[in-house]
């Protein structure tokens, strides 16, 4: 599985359990504000509590300050601010975003229901929404979040998407439960030195939030001994949302993953799972102090971000960001969030217009027009009308280009090819957040490596560049010691260097033409890119597709069709590169085809009976509203 789909599926799953703790929370905290009554000193408390958990005090203090100030914008920022990475409302946003995106991975079940409630979400106006009214959304989030657990269970193969989706799920499990007990703990020692009295209201409210006081009730006396509490929802074996048990289905999960194995690329994850649960077994919460409970739970939060951050590492998605909040260290929403990862819609119209000089009695076409359907990219529409009629025949080629096929047998002296695509993609900025590891230079200087990207380390007559041309780039940007990061340099070299013009070269240039020229277009700078590559052994590929260039763009290319370089970086996937503009592929760049070179990928080819031909190609990108 590509990093890119595994981290979509992780963040889907710590997403989806991130809105239910959540929102059962803000939950709780609204009933607590029922019982509380008029009682501002507890209100006040309360709220603390599940700021620090649920976000932080800076930002409670924050909203404090705000005139004028009610307990409404206390509900708001929790469960609808958009500023607010952890609300209810922005998991649900990011929960939609990630499921779209690995929609292949994942049952039709699993998308409907968390799409149903984005759209429910979408009907609520934030400004005006009452507190029945947020209690019913949140309550939708909670059922939506265990009716989607019970999907994946029940419909979804053990294979790897069900093992990352459930690391995800127990990791955000552990982590809250943790943050829980630390925000508890420093409630009720700091209530202990005030009032000289302990303080049960704050373990009745721990219980609560975890989903947990029916269980406990029936596994203790109905009495909330604080260590009783911490040793339930710490070390209980059998209790789902107890540390122990999250920790304990993480590490099943990783070593299913694994096959049971302990790797050179994992064992320092697996090491980590069994430290921290070796100390949490080891320890005897009856016989702590108040201060050694509170630097024990501090320790074992910080474990528990620990292994998030290297259960990313080690599988190479996007590792959190971390945000230091006055003593509180808490795992936000994915980094990327709405910033990092855009989502965007398109319609692309490509008309071929074929003129010939006689009649022609009858030919046979083939076209490449047909936007990919991937981990970041989906078709959503598309349509091919010809002229003169006729039916198309579809086939997959060796390189996994969608192919049509058509034959005109009547007689005519003029060919449309107009198709009409619509086309969603959401990527997020990659290239430069790759770090190559030794384990991934092992795999590219590996046989099996080159053996099965050997089609893309061949050079083609379309993209041959003569050793002293490959050498010439070498001296200027250095030898190639780390694959990414080379190809970052060739493409920002030939950037600088290459002239984008037109009127130079034609669609039959040789990449050994056009880097002596060092002008062309982006299907020759493509071509002398793939050279460099495969020149120093590193697997690349030429992509065919189109540029989306909005008002004020400095990307250019969007004449016609566009051009880029995929590279392969092991243990990563192919990484789209674009040498023409000097920016990574993402959400501007839609994929058509891939192959070898411009030959493997030409959007248009055939044979007729007639005279020579004039051809007029139009090409039409356009964002349409999501």
């Amino acid at each position: 599985m590509l990093s890119r789909v595994a981290n979509s599926l992780y963040w889907m799953s710590r997403n989806a359990e991130r809105a239910e703790n959540n929102a059962r929370i803000l939950d709780v905290q609204l009933l607590q504000m029922i019982e509380a009554s008029d009682e501002e000193l507890i209100r006040e408390s309360d709220w603390r509590l599940t700021y620090e958990i649920c976000a932080s005090a800076r930002e409670l203090e924050g909203l404090h300050s705000l005139s004028p100030y009610n307990e409404d914008k206390l509900i708001h920022y929790l469960a609808m601010a958009d500023e607010n990475l952890n609300s209810v409302a922005n998991c649900v946003r990011y929960i939609r975003e990630n499921a779209r995106v690995s929609r292949d991975h994942i049952t039709d079940e699993y998308w409907q229901i968390w799409n149903s409630c984005y759209l429910a979400l979408q009907n609520i106006d934030p400004q005006q929404c009452a507190t029945h009214e947020m209690r019913s959304f949140l309550e939708l989030v909670k059922m939506t979040s265990l009716t989607s657990q019970g999907i994946i269970e029940s419909a979804m193969q053990r294979g790897v998407e069900y093992q990352i989706i459930k690391i995800g799920k127990w990791l955000e499990r552990a982590e809250k439960t943790a943050r829980i007990l630390n925000v508890v703990c420093e409630r009720t020692y700091e209530q202990q030195l005030q009032e000289e009295t302990e303080d049960y209201y704050y373990w009745l409210a721990a219980l609560r939030m975890t989903k947990g006081y029916e269980a406990y009730l029936k596994a203790h006396l109905p009495k909330m001994d604080p260590r009783q509490v911490l040793s339930f929802l710490i070390s209980d074996k059998a209790f789902p949302r107890s540390i122990r048990y999250c920790l304990d289905h993480v590490r099943e999960a990783v070593e299913e993953l694994e096959g049971g194995k302990v790797s050179h690329y994992s064992w320092e994850l697996l090491a980590k799972l069994d430290q921290v649960r070796t100390e949490f077994n080891e320890v005897d919460i009856d016989h702590l102090t108040a201060d050694e409970m509170m630097d024990f739970l501090n320790h074992f939060q910080d474990g528990c971000n620990e292994i998030s951050q290297l259960f990313s590492k080690t599988y190479y998605l996007i590792d959190p960001a971390s945000e230091q909040t006055g003593t509180q260290t808490q795992t936000q929403s994915q980094s990327m969030s709405t910033k990092g990862i855009t989502t965007m819609k398109y319609k692309v119209e490509h008309t071929n217009i074929f003129k010939y000089e006689t009649i022609v009695d009858q030919s046979m076409n083939s076209i490449r027009l047909k936007p990919k359907t991937d981990e970041t990219q989906r078709l959503l529409s598309y349509r091919a009308d010809i002229t003169p009629a006729t039916l198309t025949k579809e086939h997959i080629d060796i390189w996994g280009n969608d192919v049509e096929t058509f034959f005109i047998a009547e007689h005519h002296q003029h060919l449309e090819v107009k198709t009409t695509s619509i086309v969603s993609i959401q990527k997020s900025p990659f290239v430069h957040r790759i770090e190559y590891s030794p384990e991934m230079n092992a795999i590219f200087h590996s046989k099996l490596f080159s053996e099965q990207y050997l089609p893309y380390l061949s050079n083609t007559a379309y993209t041959y560049l003569s050793p002293e041309q490959v050498e010439q780039v070498k001296q200027d940007i250095g030898e190639m010691d780390n694959p990414v990061q080379f190809a970052i340099d060739v493409m920002g070299y030939l950037h600088d260097r290459f002239t984008y013009d037109g009127e130079s070269t034609t669609v039959s240039t040789k990449a050994e033409e056009s880097f002596d020229l060092m002008k062309g277009v982006c299907q020759d700078i493509t071509h002398v890119m793939l050279g460099i590559l495969r020149g120093s052994q590193i697997p690349a590929r030429y992509v065919s597709g189109y540029l989306y260039v909005g008002e004020n763009s400095a990307l250019v290319g969007d004449a016609a069709s566009h051009a880029w370089v995929e590279v392969m970086v092991p243990g990563i996937g192919w990484v789209g590169l674009d040498p023409t503009n000097n920016v990574e592929a993402l959400e501007h760049h839609i994929r058509v085809g891939v192959g070898r070179d411009y030959n493997d990928v030409s959007p248009v080819q055939g044979v007729y009976r007639g005279g020579s031909q004039e051809l007029d190609v139009k090409v039409s990108v356009s964002l349409l509203d999501q």
